[in-house]
C-alpha cells in the first residue's frame, strides 16, 4: 500500500512539474521586453498606434490607418524571421555603449531611433505592395476596402490567441510550489474562498465604474448597482465549477492536486470576471470610444506579454525554434500592431461595436472555461491511467506468482501419482499359480457325453 501510495504522488508531482517548468519566467520575459536596447521598438509602437487611431477616424483615411497597421504587424513578423542573422539583428539592437540614454541631448535620444528604420523600411515596401495590388487599379481592385472589416473580424482570433495564452502561463503560474508547506485545504473551503474572491472583486469593479459613470453618485449607490453584476459572476463560476466538478473531485483527493486546482480556478476565473464586465459595462453602460481604445490597448499590451511567453516555451520545444527569448520581442510588436489595429477598426469602422465587443470577450470566457475543464481533465488522466497501470503490473505480477505456486503444485503430485501407478502394476501382476496342463473339469449335462463324437450327416 505504500509502495502504490508513493508511486500516486510522484506521478502528481510529475504531471504538475510539466507545468511548472515552462523554460523562462514572465520576470525574464519582461526584462527582455523592456530592455534599454529595444525600447525605442516600445515607445513607436505606443505612439504609432495613437496615431493610426486618430487617423482611422477620419472616414477618408480608415482604409489607409488599416492598411499601415497591417504592413506594420507583417514587417515585424518578417523582422522576427530574419533576427537571427547578426547583421539584422545589429540593425534592430542597439549596441551596449548606447543603451544608456541621456536626455539632456536630443540628437543622441533621436538617434536611438534609427534600430526602427529596418521594419519601418519593409513595411513601407509591403504597404506599397498592397496599394499596387489592392488598390482601385490594382490587380484585386478595391479589395483594400475590405481590410478594415478584416482587421476587426481578426479581434475574435486574438480573442483566442488571449484565452489560450493566458491559460497557458496560469497553469504555469498555479503549478508553482508554494514556499510555505501548508496543509491542503478541503474542497468545500477552496470552494467558498473562490466564490468569495470572485464575489468581493466582481462587486468592487463594477462599482467602480458605475461611480466613474456617473461621478454625482453615492458610493453606496454605486455598490448597489452593482449587485446584479456581482450575481452574474458568481453564477458564471459556479456554472464553470460545475462544468469541471467531477475533475475537481477527483483532484481534491490529494494535497498536490488540490493546490493546483484551488489556484488555478481562481487565477482562471479572476480573468473570466474581467471580460465579463467588459460585456457587461458595452450592454449597460455608455463607454467612450476613447476609454474603450486604451481598455483594450491596455488588454492588448497584456495579452502580447502572455502571448509571447507561451510561443516562447513552445519555440523552446520546438526544432525549429523560431519564437527565442531574443526574438519575443519583434514577435510581439507584430502581434501588438494587428491588435491595435483590430481595436481601432472596431471603434471607428463597425457601426455595431458593442456586438462584435461582446462576441469577442465572450469567446475569451468561453475559452477560458473550456481550457479550465481541460487542464484538470488532462492531469487527473494521466494520473488514473498511471494509477491503473500500476494496477495492472501488481495483477500481472500476483497473476505470474500464482501460476509458479501451480506449477510447483503440479510437479508435486506428478512423482505421487507414479508411485500409485507402480503399486497398481505390481498388483496386477500378482497372479496365482495356475496348471496349464491340468485337464480342464467338463460341465456336465444330463444324457452327453463328450468323449462320444457326433457324426452329422
Amino acid at each position: 500500500m505504500e509502495s502504490d501510495s508513493k508511486t500516486i504522488s510522484n506521478s502528481s508531482e510529475d504531471i504538475l512539474s510539466q507545468f511548472e517548468e515552462q523554460n523562462i519566467s514572465m520576470v525574464s520575459l519582461v526584462k527582455t521586453l523592456l530592455s534599454t536596447s529595444t525600447m525605442p521598438h516600445i515607445i513607436l509602437i505606443t505612439l504609432l498606434s495613437t496615431i493610426l487611431y486618430i487617423v482611422a477616424k477620419v472616414d477618408s483615411l480608415t482604409i489607409f490607418s488599416s492598411m499601415v497597421f497591417a504592413s506594420l504587424s507583417v514587417s515585424y513578423c518578417v523582422t522576427a524571421l530574419l533576427s537571427k542573422n547578426p547583421k539584422i539583428s545589429s540593425w534592430i539592437t542597439l549596441p551596449d555603449d548606447e543603451q544608456k540614454i541621456d536626455s539632456s541631448k536630443m540628437w543622441n535620444t533621436l538617434s536611438k531611433f534609427r534600430i526602427c528604420l529596418f521594419p519601418l523600411s519593409v513595411a513601407g515596401l509591403i504597404f506599397l505592395i498592397i496599394s499596387f495590388t489592392t488598390g482601385e487599379n490594382g490587380v484585386i481592385s478595391d479589395a483594400n476596402k475590405s481590410i478594415p472589416l478584416i482587421l476587426g473580424m481578426l479581434f475574435v482570433i486574438w480573442s483566442i490567441v488571449q484565452g489560450t495564452s493566458f491559460s497557458m502561463w496560469a497553469s504555469s503560474t498555479s503549478a508553482k510550489p508554494s514556499s510555505k508547506s501548508t496543509k491542503s485545504s478541503s474542497i468545500r473551503f477552496s470552494l467558498i474562498v473562490i466564490l468569495s474572491t470572485i464575489g468581493l472583486v466582481s462587486i468592487i469593479l463594477a462599482a467602480v465604474f458605475y461611480q466613474l459613470e456617473n461621478l454625482e453618485n453615492k458610493l453606496g449607490d454605486s455598490i448597489v448597482l452593482a449587485i446584479p453584476f456581482c450575481l452574474l459572476a458568481i453564477g458564471l463560476t459556479i456554472g464553470s465549477i460545475s462544468y469541471s466538478w467531477k475533475f475537481k473531485k477527483l483532484a481534491s483527493m490529494k494535497p498536490n492536486l488540490q493546490k493546483f486546482s484551488s489556484r488555478w480556478t481562481i487565477i482562471c476565473h479572476l480573468f473570466i470576471t474581467w471580460h465579463l464586465l467588459t460585456i457587461w459595462r458595452q450592454n449597460f453602460l455608455t463607454p467612450s470610444n476613447l476609454q474603450v481604445f486604451f481598455e483594450e490597448i491596455t488588454l492588448m499590451i497584456f495579452t502580447v506579454f502572455v502571448a509571447i511567453w507561451s510561443m516562447t516555451s513552445k519555440g523552446y520545444r520546438s526544432k525549429l525554434k523560431l519564437i527565442t527569448e531574443e526574438n519575443a520581442l519583434t514577435w510581439g510588436l507584430g502581434f501588438g500592431y494587428a491588435y491595435a489595429g483590430s481595436v481601432a477598426m472596431l471603434t471607428t469602422f463597425f457601426d455595431d461595436i458593442v456586438t462584435v465587443m461582446s462576441i469577442g470577450h465572450g469567446v475569451v470566457i468561453v475559452t477560458v472555461i473550456f481550457i479550465h475543464r481541460l487542464i484538470l481533465s488532462k492531469i487527473i488522466g494521466n494520473d488514473d491511467s498511471s494509477v491503473e497501470v500500476k494496477r495492472i503490473m501488481d495483477n500481472s505480477k500476483k497473476s505470474n506468482h500464482e501460476e509458479e505456486s501451480n506449477v510447483e503444485d503440479i510437479s508435486n503430485e506428478i512423482p505421487n501419482n507414479k508411485q500409485n501407478d507402480d503399486v497398481n502394476d505390481e498388483v496386477w501382476q500378482e497372479d496365482t499359480d495356475v496348471d496349464w496342463d491340468a485337464e480342464q473339469e467338463q460341465p456336465q449335462i444330463d444324457n452327453i457325453e463328450w468323449d462320444e463324437t457326433i457324426d452329422i450327416d
